[in-house]
């Protein structure tokens, strides 16, 4: 996208001159106001230095400096309250040096990036129940993970215990809905990675589709390839679907979408379901949380679905919902007796900072 690239020249052009003038007021604190010049240049040099430490806005400099420069706007708004607030003196004092320190503003951005690791690390299940008037063979069990983003937050063994915790639930399907690797993830990880998943039993089999990231689109250097990625999922009895549709069993259907990244001209939901039963129990593994109402006029039951982390950073998952860039960010969602979940994902992009949504794997029991 163009605007991505355009992004950071937007940001921190203007923060750029902000945090110029904000460290000039901190330098006030040790009386060289009056040196000019030297206060001239270290101001330069201070905002020179945060605009190249954030200037890749989603990465981990990046996040510290955009919550740095929010949390110190924020204060320059209850400065201009507290100035006509406070009265002469020593209450007025403290609060003009903790103000010119930036003290407040350093010490929230790191509590709220310390909440974001911890957060990060506290993986969840979350359970769902749907009921269906649908024949399906007895009640049937689901265990989705999305974007693991192997590497990233999470290494093999802990990668292990909740894949031993999912096989304790003895799933009937199991399915991975996208962005299971990412560009940071190495060859070694992708295979153990998927040696590991490969290991979880199912009665009706593992499925896998591509997210945005998986096919490594987004560096010039790879570790691998997608064709490399198929071979070490398909070693492992892992099925990946490539916008095709399944006839399980005589009363379950999987159809597993393409991500649009990958593929800007997907086939129709209607393409797709051609040869389905639409009385058998249909299931859509789609990366994106996408093509909801489409879905379920085509009689789609339920749809899985992952990629927007519920907003890794808050409040990206809300702002995105409201600009229309996702249908919907987190959780159930019923139309009609259609069905669509959106996993928050076990892992996370970029760095293991969470402050928006929590990280799970998802056990959804139709009944």
């Amino acid at each position: 996208m163009i605007w991505f690239s355009f992004l950071p020249l937007i940001i921190y052009i203007p923060a750029g001159i902000y945090f110029y003038f904000l460290f000039r007021r901190f330098l006030t604190l040790f009386h060289l106001e009056k040196r000019t010049k030297l206060t001239k240049i270290l101001s330069v040099l201070f905002a020179l230095l945060l605009v190249a430490a954030g200037w890749k806005a989603f990465r981990l400099g990046g996040v510290l400096v955009l919550h740095f420069l929010l949390c110190s706007l924020v204060l320059e708004v209850v400065n201009q309250i507290l100035r006509r607030v406070l009265k002469e003196g020593r209450g007025s004092r403290i609060w003009d040096k903790l103000f010119k320190s930036c003290i407040i503003s350093v010490l929230i951005t790191a509590a709220f990036i310390g909440y974001g690791w911890v957060n990060m690390q506290q993986i969840r299940e979350t359970d769902y129940t749907i009921q269906t008037e649908k024949t399906l063979e007895g009640n049937l069990r689901i265990a989705q993970i999305s974007d693991l983003h192997m590497g990233t937050t999470m290494g093999l063994e802990e990668l292990r215990s909740y894949c031993k915790n999912i096989q304790e639930k003895t799933p009937d399907l199991f399915v991975l809905t996208g962005d299971i690797f990412d560009e940071s993830t190495e060859k070694s990880q992708m295979e153990e990675a998927a040696a590991l998943l490969g290991s979880v039993e199912a009665r009706y089999g593992t499925y896998y589709i591509w997210g945005n990231h998986d096919p490594n689109h987004y560096v010039s250097q790879p570790n691998y390839s997608m064709e490399e990625i198929q071979n070490a999922l398909g070693k492992n009895g892992i099925r990946v679907l490539e916008d095709e549709a399944l006839q399980v069993t005589p009363q379950l259907a999987l159809v597993g979408r393409v991500d649009s990244s990958i593929s800007e001209n997907r086939k129709s939901i209607q393409e797709l379901l051609s040869g389905i039963d639409k009385n058998s129990y249909i299931i859509v593994l789609d990366h994106r949380p996408v093509l909801l109402e489409e879905n379920a006029a085509q009689g789609v039951d339920l749809q899985l679905s992952g990629h927007t982390h519920a907003g890794q950073i808050w409040p990206t998952g809300q702002l995105a919902l409201l600009l229309g860039i996702n249908e919907q960010n987190y959780g159930e969602k019923a139309i009609g007796d259609f069905h669509a979940i959106v996993s928050s994902g076990i892992g996370g992009w970029g760095y293991a900072i969470r402050t928006g949504g929590h990280s799970e794997y998802v056990m959804i029991d139709v009944k």
